[in-house]
């Protein structure tokens, strides 16, 4: 997990006259389509896109979703949701602007089109974005997802047979089916009772999975402590490391780096001068001791100015 400052940005942004509103057949109420989903044995599509702007978005419309097969075959297994982010929200209502925000944030949405497939209960299996090959090979992933779903759900069952160590290893091989980065944002609940169930992490679930949760734990403590000062933050994060003896070094300095979010420039800068030097100590060569003495040399240069 890189330090979220390092991380590369995405951009998809292109620009675009052409205005697309939901189409026939989608909905734009989550909640609702969740209801719908559940009554229907159904899955849920989700499309976070930007209709007026986003030129990967209107392709993916208009060769796959607008297409008649697209239109036949998938409703008949997904209720399809669209979550749009228009250049234009004047037409947007207010609650559906709110709404999209937050799952904006709850799906982690870097770049548009971006599709999760979850469950009817919203927890996702599959993350897709545009495809070449229009709605033939779209709904051919699609279902090569879904058969994915069946065969979680077919591990979780058959671990609710079992306690133990046993339970924890059918537990494992449901999450070993799934992409890994959707197991570290959105399954914490089923690595937490695997840890319950393994507490000496035989299974190396927690190794694999756990630190990656407890450091968007740790970003989201940051995020709520932005405004107390350089001083707390490092606290926060001196914390996180000082329960978690078994940590590498390398880990420890991902959690380091995570506090230089939210420094404020220029009075924090003698704070994130002793933080780098620290992560640099820890170990000199890794990426993240490269970094820091990189980001080091530049807040340097910024004070002898």
């Amino acid at each position: 997990m890189k330090p979220r400052m390092f991380s590369l940005l995405s951009a998809f942004v292109l620009c675009s006259t052409v205005s697309l509103s939901a189409s026939e057949g989608w909905s734009v109420d989550y909640e609702k389509a969740k209801a719908q989903a559940l009554a229907e044995k159904k899955d849920l599509l989700l499309d976070f896109t930007g209709s007026d702007w986003c030129t990967w978005c209107i392709r993916l419309r208009k060769e796959v979703f607008e297409t008649e097969l697209f239109k036949k075959e998938a409703p008949s297994k997904f209720v399809l949701v669209e979550l749009d982010f228009p250049q234009d929200s004047s037409a947007q209502p207010e609650a559906t602007r709110v709404q999209n925000k937050k799952l904006q944030d709850q799906f982690g949405i870097k770049g548009y089109p971006t599709i999760f497939l979850s469950d009817a209960s919203g927890r996702p299996y599959a993350q897709l974005g545009y495809e070449k090959g229009g709605p033939e090979v779209y709904l051919k992933s699609l279902e090569d997802a879904r058969a994915n779903r069946v065969k979680r759900d077919a591990a979780f069952q058959k671990a609710e047979t079992f306690a133990g160590l046993d339970k924890a290893k059918a537990l494992q091989d449901g999450l070993a089916i799934l992409p890994d980065e959707l197991v570290s944002a959105h399954y914490k609940s089923t690595v937490d009772e695997i840890r319950g169930l393994d507490p000496k992490d035989t299974l190396g679930v927690d190794s694999k999975f756990g630190l990656v949760q407890a450091l968007q734990d740790l970003q989201k403590q940051l995020k709520e402590k932005a405004g107390d000062g350089s001083e707390s933050l490092r606290t926060v994060v001196d914390q996180f490391v000082a329960a978690r003896p078994k940590l590498t070094p390398k880990q420890k300095q991902i959690a380091l780096l995570d506090v230089l979010n939210y420094f404020v420039p220029p009075k924090d800068n003698a704070a994130a001068l002793k933080l780098l030097d620290d992560v640099s100590a820890l170990a000199p060569e890794s990426e993240e001791g490269k970094m820091a003495s990189q980001i080091r040399e530049r807040v340097q240069r910024m004070l002898t100015k």
